[in-house]
This record gives C-alpha cells, sequence and structure tokens, in this order.
C-alpha cells in the first residue's frame, strides 16, 4: 500500500454460538473503536464489524468490506479451528486449512489478521503462508487480557505505528494490568526475501525503518541451544506443560529441547537418553518427589553433575513440594546450591504463592529467557 491519506478497513468478525462460554465481545469492539478515535490517525480508520458470524458470513463480509485488517473476536478449539456459527447459532469449527485456503484468495488486499481467541495460533500459522502479518495465541486467553491486548494494538496503529511495535505494545498493556498472559500473543510473519525487510514502508501505509520479518526469525544465524529434560515419568502431564511455556524459544530457533518421550521405538533408551545428556548445554531437572524417590534419576543428576565442568548449566525447576529440598545431596552437590527456577524458589504447584498454575508457568518461561539470552550472548 502507499502512503497518504488513504483509509485503511479494519473487519472486526465476531462470534459467541450458542453452548459455549459468554465473552465480552462488545466491549473488545467498543474499546477498539475508542482507541482509534482518540488516536492521532485515527481518521485513516474505518471499522466495520460484523456480530453472531456463521461460517458462510467470512468470505461475505470480506467481498463486502475489503479490509486490510481483519480483527476475530470469539473462541478457539485448538486443531478443531475457529468457532463461527452455523445457520442456527450453534458451535461451527473452521480448521486451519480451510481459513487459510479463504484468506489465500484474499491475500492481495488483506495485510494483518488478528485472531483474538484461545488457542487461535494453529490457525495463524496456517494463514501467516499467505497473509502477511498474523497474531494468534498459543493458549487460553482470557476476557481481560483479550481486550488490554486490542486497546494496545489499535492504540499503536491509531498512533502510525508499525504491526510490530503495536503487538508489543498490546503485550505489553497485558502485563502492565497485572495479568499473566502477556506471553501469548504470538506474532508471525509471511517469509519475505531479506532484502525487503529494512528501509521499507509498512503495511498500513506509516514510514518504519525497523521492520523486522520474523518474530521467528530473529534467531536463525544463532544455533540453538540443546535443553535436557530430566524427569519422573510420573510428572509426565506437568512436563508437557513446562514444554508448551517454552514452546515459543524453541519455535524461534533459540533453543532445541530433548527428553525421553522423543526416543523412537526401536531405539535403545540408555543410549539414547546417555548421548543427548553429553551435548545438551542446558539441563532442567523437574524437581518432585517422584523425581528425588527415582534412583534411575538420581543416577542421571550425579552424571548431569559431571558435566559442568564442560560448560553445561544445570538448572533445577521446582514442580511440586518436597520437603527440605535444599539439603538433597547428589554426590558432592546439594541442590540447594544451585540457581533455581522459578527464582524466587516456589513450586510450580504451590497455591499459596502463585494466583494459577499458569501465572507460574509464565514466570518460569520469562526467567528461563533470561537464562538462555545469556548464554546466547556468550557464544556469540
Amino acid at each position: 500500500m502507499n502512503a497518504g491519506n488513504q483509509v485503511k478497513k479494519i473487519l472486526v468478525l465476531a462470534a459467541n454460538p450458542k453452548g459455549t462460554s459468554p465473552l465480552r465481545l462488545s466491549e473488545e469492539l467498543r474499546e477498539i473503536k475508542d482507541g482509534l478515535r482518540r488516536a492521532k490517525a485515527g481518521n485513516l480508520f474505518l471499522i466495520e464489524s460484523s456480530e453472531a458470524v456463521r461460517y458462510r458470513d467470512i468470505h461475505r463480509s470480506m467481498l463486502d468490506v475489503e479490509p486490510e485488517i481483519i480483527h476475530f473476536s470469539g473462541h478457539g478449539a485448538k486443531e478443531e479451528g475457529l468457532v463461527f456459527e452455523d445457520e442456527i447459532g450453534r458451535a461451527k469449527p473452521v480448521d486451519a486449512e480451510a481459513l487459510a485456503g479463504l484468506f489465500e484468495l484474499f491475500a492481495d488486499r488483506v495485510k494483518c489478521v488478528v485472531l483474538n481467541a484461545c488457542y487461535s495460533e494453529i490457525q495463524a500459522r496456517a494463514i501467516a503462508q499467505h497473509i502477511d502479518y498474523v497474531i494468534g495465541m498459543s493458549q487460553a486467553i482470557g476476557d481481560r487480557a483479550a481486550i488490554e491486548f486490542a486497546v494496545g494494538f489499535y492504540d499503536a496503529l491509531g498512533s502510525g505505528k508499525s504491526v510490530e511495535f503495536a503487538y508489543e505494545l498490546g503485550c505489553r498493556l497485558i502485563r502492565i494490568a497485572g495479568i499473566p498472559e502477556h506471553l501469548t500473543p504470538k506474532l508471525l510473519t509471511k517469509k519475505q526475501p531479506s532484502t525487503e525487510v529494512a528501509n521499507t514502508t509498512n503495511i498500513l501505509g506509516f514510514h518504519n525503518t525497523n521492520v523486522h520479518q520474523s518474530h521467528e526469525s530473529s534467531s536463525s544465524q544463532t544455533q540453538a541451544i540443546e535443553v535436557f529434560l530430566s524427569y519422573s515419568p510420573e510428572d509426565e502431564k506437568l512436563r508437557k506443560e513446562l514444554e508448551t511455556s517454552l514452546r515459543d524459544l524453541e519455535l524461534q530457533g533459540y533453543i532445541r529441547i530433548w527428553h525421553e518421550d522423543k526416543i523412537r521405538v526401536g531405539k535403545n533408551i540408555q543410549v539414547e537418553s546417555e548421548k543427548h545428556l553429553n551435548s545438551a548445554r542446558i539441563i532442567l531437572l523437574l524437581i518432585s518427589k517422584n523425581f528425588i524417590a527415582s534412583e534411575e534419576k538420581r543416577n542421571e543428576v550425579k552424571r548431569a553433575m559431571e558435566r559442568q565442568n564442560s560448560g553445561a548449566c544445570i538448572i533445577p525447576v521446582l514442580l511440586s513440594s518436597v520437603p527440605n529440598w535444599q539439603s538433597i545431596r547428589f554426590g558432592d552437590f546439594k541442590l540447594g546450591e544451585f540457581k533455581t527456577l522459578p527464582k524466587n524458589r516456589k513450586f510450580i504447584t504451590d497455591r499459596r504463592y502463585w494466583k494459577s498454575q499458569n501465572e507460574a508457568f509464565v514466570t518460569l518461561a520469562e526467567e528461563f529467557m533470561e537464562e538462555v539470552e545469556k548464554l546466547t550472548a556468550e557464544s556469540a
């Protein structure tokens, strides 16, 4: 699009079908409109909205409005798709590939898609094959966080900022509001040749000299750090939640996670574990009563401790409460002598210290990112 006074159209699609939990969709739309109304460049945006959207209303609205930005407010159902309505108002999921195929037809006009719905990152990834900028949610997101993100995002666009700046402001506004979901929104971009990255005009016509190609490709020139997860099989559920919280770091290429569940059929468990234990730069020990009680895991920890001399970073992750954990010894080392995650040394499942388990994992992911950045800087 060319710079200038051309009006940019935003199409807001909202759906809250029968039988799904009620959402504050009207409030979200009102906040978006109010933010653009007061912004210095707000007169360059025109908002059109469609509520109780049926699956066949999507393309009709896109044909009628011809928007540059599409904002979806509603429910997501992970792999099943975004939830629209059928002819009688019931939930009708539309899967990622179907949506991506639809958006491909409108890619010459639509430049940004915001999926402000739970678990919409799957759909965002598919759509990002065709659309320049797509935002999706990596997990469930509450009404308050969704609204705060929308406020920050459109306030920034209305002030002439780039999509990337708007995304960052939306995430930080969630955090400023004291909501532990600021890592949930994910910005994805369509791959572009490197020569097109810098000194460009952003998709809304405002000059921007610092456009990054992708939040996923920012570490493309940095070798991923291998992370070994040592855990008890009884803690499988918590291990999966931890891995989910670190997923964005892995997708961006900062880390590469390995654990026993990744061993293929026919491979020797001990041989494979030993190989990755010896090559990992970071070893996370997922501490719990089950972990401490396992002789096999205690031996694994002793081998991990020996790797400190070769540059391995050993980090105990406090999953579930263990009495007097600081004094537990592994060979010559006491567990309490190590820097832990979370840094406040409170177990993730201890409800006395966390508003929710999700808050604990979000905090852990942020703190782990700090450690990864230090190791990456050392390797540079």
